[in-house]
């Protein structure tokens, strides 16, 4: 029975959570299979907030979330679904979770001992597009 009851607390770790948004917009209502609920500025003012303490199941993902920007700005509000399903995967004393949103609607669910960091992926194609993080 004891068993049983470690291997639920294992399949639902819990998480520090950091949003990393390198779209060109403000995101928010970020939901991770109907949890989390984060938000974000655009790129580089992204990757700054912790939010503690979340249980999240492991295995493959069902991200969305919510566009913003000025007003009148085309598609404010519109929820967005990831063009991909991102599996979330334990790592040994992995305690942060760096949920990152790419502008093609991908994401990278990465977790990590540490507080979370601008991706590879995320730090290149900023670059690429010039808006390098400051």
């Amino acid at each position: 029975m004891l068993t049983n009851a470690c291997d639920a607390k294992l399949s639902k770790p819990s998480f520090n959570v950091v949003l990393f948004n390198y779209l060109n917009r403000p995101i928010f209502e970020l939901l991770i299979d109907g949890t989390v609920d984060a938000s974000s500025d655009a790129y580089p003012g992204t990757g700054t907030g912790i939010m503690t303490g979340f249980g999240i199941s492991l295995g493959q993902k069902k991200v969305t979330w919510r566009l913003d920007g000025p007003p009148g700005m085309k598609n404010n509000g519109k929820t967005i679904t990831s063009k991909n399903s991102p599996e979330l995967v334990s790592i040994p004393g992995g305690r942060y979770l760096g949920i990152h949103v790419y502008p093609d609607y991908t994401v990278d669910l990465i977790p990590s001992v540490g507080i979370s960091q601008v991706s590879q992926r995320g730090q290149k194609e900023m670059a690429e597009a010039g808006r390098d993080h400051d």
